[in-house]
């Protein structure tokens, strides 16, 4: 069972060639998970203001397949998956009537934010979740990058507020719009997957760096796409996130 919400594009959250943006499909995703959390369990900010724990994100793998037109209506879904120790699952889909658009993967840890100490999957009541099996995908879950020498700085800033969420951090979803920016040509390439490995917050009013590969054979990390690029990013002194970027120039 798949806990599933519908949403109309709205008409800034397409590129040029009038399709959804791919770090706006991460986006939808993301909400209905968290509309999973308000009406199956309980809406976020309680959880993080009331019970002083948090879901972190570690992981997000997510192939694309199809990109709609904007006032197009979707439907978001997002299950959980059977987790272990300290990993909570989650799956998700994304479709245009029957035209499936995308699916994802990514893993999360829940945090006490009193002590730091995670929570394990066996001591939080799952049970009012929708939940079902682990989505099939083509990219791995994980991934290593080249090694630091193939990278360029490309990016040096503060984190600004309009990065950051409740949690005084950047939010997840928004390294997926930095990163896309930064990729060269990106207007004339379609994207692929995104895949990301969160390893270190990056709090708002923090240092930013960003570095990035040149694009690279795609094979071992997205059999659909022509090429990929990688990027990690730096903030105070940890790398905090690092992510390939599946592409392929569109057919003539």
């Amino acid at each position: 069972m798949k806990y599933s919400e519908d949403f109309t594009v709205r008409s800034y959250e397409v590129d040029e060639r009038k399709y959804l943006y791919p770090w706006t499909v991460m986006r939808y995703l993301q909400e209905a998970a968290d509309h999973q959390m308000r009406d199956e369990d309980v809406e976020y900010s309680k959880l993080l203001f009331e019970k002083h724990i948090a879901f972190v994100v570690s992981r997000i793998s997510i192939e694309i397949y199809g990109a709609p037109h904007k006032y197009s209506t979707i439907r978001s879904r997002s299950w959980t998956i059977p987790g272990h120790g300290a990993n909570f699952p989650r799956g998700y889909d994304l479709y245009k009537g029957d035209e499936l658009l995308a699916k994802a993967l990514s893993s999360w840890a829940l945090v006490d934010t009193e002590n730091g100490k995670l929570i394990r999957y066996k001591d939080y009541d799952m049970s009012g979740y929708s939940s079902d099996a682990e989505p099939e995908l083509e990219i791995p879950h994980r991934f290593k990058l080249p090694s630091a020498e193939n990278f360029e700085k490309v990016e040096e800033r503060i984190v600004p507020p309009s990065w950051c969420d409740i949690n005084h951090h950047i939010n997840n979803t928004v390294y997926s719009r930095i990163l896309y920016d930064l990729i060269p040509g990106v207007q004339d390439r379609i994207i692929t997957s995104m895949n990301i490995y969160y390893k270190h917050e990056a709090k708002r009013g923090a240092d930013f760096a960003v570095y990035r590969s040149p694009f690279l054979s795609a094979e071992g990390l997205d059999p659909r796409a022509d090429e990929v690029i990688c990027f990690y990013t730096e903030s105070e002194g940890k790398t905090n996130v690092q992510a390939v970027f599946g592409l392929k120039k569109p057919e003539k």
